[in-house]
């Protein structure tokens, strides 16, 4: 017996420490709806949103470590009243038929002192340019939805880009150059 049990110490000293595994969490498309604001004429705030998006959150919060993939479908832009047709403005600039996508992917979260996520670093790519951009998490948190008991994390994400930094340049000064952009994430654990 103590022969077995001196065997099973060392084999757990050999092993090494025991690492969770991270926890990976995909984004609930009806709670996670990308809305985005800028200026128009100088005048007036507009905003305007995608109805589609998907994406997948890995998070190991014991190693502080994690990774988000986010991606919107361009032709479901959304900005309200005669911009939902294929010649509105909107779908011009988006290039929709060219470019069916908006994807941010990041492989570097930040952490503060109390292990929430604070802010995500990763490569944005619109109208196929891609550039590093580093966006603000605030709310973080993790727990059980109140109403279907899942396990979720959640937080609202910001960020500002400067659509020529992507090639899109039609109607600037009219339309502003900077965007400001506002994403709920709600996501279940898989």
């Amino acid at each position: 017996m103590k022969r077995r049990a001196a065997l099973v110490a060392l084999s757990a000293l050999l092993a090494g420490p025991v690492f969770a595994a991270a926890d990976s969490y995909t984004i609930d498309p009806a709670h996670s709806i990308p809305a985005f604001e800028f200026s128009h004429l100088g005048l007036t705030t507009q905003s305007g949103r995608f109805d589609k998006a998907k994406g997948v959150v890995v998070l190991d919060l014991a190693t502080r470590k994690g990774s988000v993939t986010f991606e919107i479908e361009t032709a479901s832009l959304n900005m309200g009243f005669g911009t939902q047709t294929d010649n509105s403005p909107g779908y011009h600039l988006f290039e929709v038929e060219r470019y069916p996508t908006i994807t941010f992917k990041s492989d570097r979260l930040i952490f503060d002192n109390y292990n929430n996520v604070i802010a995500a670093e990763g490569q944005f790519t619109m109208l196929g340019v891609t550039k590093p951009l580093r966006v603000i998490v605030e709310r973080f948190n993790c727990s059980a939805n109140p109403m279907n008991k899942k396990a979720m994390c959640a937080g609202n994400i910001t960020a500002t880009v400067r659509r020529s930094d992507f090639g899109m340049v039609r109607f600037i000064p009219a339309i502003s150059d900077e965007v400001k952009i506002n994403v709920p994430v709600e996501a279940y654990k898989n």
